[in-house]
């Protein structure tokens, strides 16, 4: 039996790869507007490929009758009879919920694949959970791209990724963070490795 997860690790992988590339040959041209706008948007879409890939990795974890990449067999969640049921059984389950929970917050992922019950619960938590991931760094840089609110600047420079206390130029997301690598070429890699360990 194939695993259901590599076409998702495969997309995943297929996007953050495109988004680096264009992130780094657009950083390279930090003279005109356009590319801090494609340099800025490059970061949303990293973080909304994250979030996607935490939703299709709850997904079939909660669809079952599959096998995780490290052969463990998945079964169907309770009430869950094909891809269309999933998010409406996970709002159902009480506390009711309005709306999909947001899927690149760490806490609220694995918050859904708790009320699924998945098979992989311990995997998934512990993967998407752990300390090493970017993606909550990501989230608040991308917030203020997105938001371009004082809070969310707030939030983005606390990291110390930017040089500013005050705005975060995307610029400075390609000077290098460790090992010969830039910040986003680090993101990627971090956001790959978290991927990997979850769909085991």
């Amino acid at each position: 039996m194939t695993s259901d997860f590599n076409d998702c690790v495969r997309r995943f992988r297929l996007e953050t790869a495109w988004l680096q590339s264009e992130f780094t040959k657009m950083a390279a041209k930090r003279d005109t507007r356009y590319s801090q706008l494609a340099c800025e948007m490059a970061v949303v879409r990293l973080h909304d490929s994250w979030s996607r890939f935490c939703r299709e990795l709850v997904i079939v974890s909660a669809l079952g009758n599959t096998i995780t990449l490290g052969g463990m067999p998945l079964t169907a969640s309770p009430g869950i009879t094909d891809r269309a049921s999933v998010i409406p059984v996970l709002k159902k389950k009480p506390p009711r919920m309005q709306y999909e929970p947001k899927w690149g917050r760490a806490v609220e992922c694995i918050n859904a694949a708790s009320r699924l019950a998945i098979t992989n619960l311990s995997t998934v938590s512990a993967a998407i959970g752990a300390k090493n991931s970017p993606a909550e760094e990501i989230r608040h840089v991308r917030n203020f791209y997105a938001h371009r609110r004082r809070e969310s600047a707030r939030s983005a420079t606390a990291s110390g990724l930017f040089t500013s206390r005050y705005y975060p130029v995307v610029f400075e997301l390609a000077s290098y963070k460790r090992a010969g690598l830039t910040v986003v070429e680090s993101w990627v890699h971090d956001l790959l490795l978290v991927a990997m360990a979850a769909v085991q």
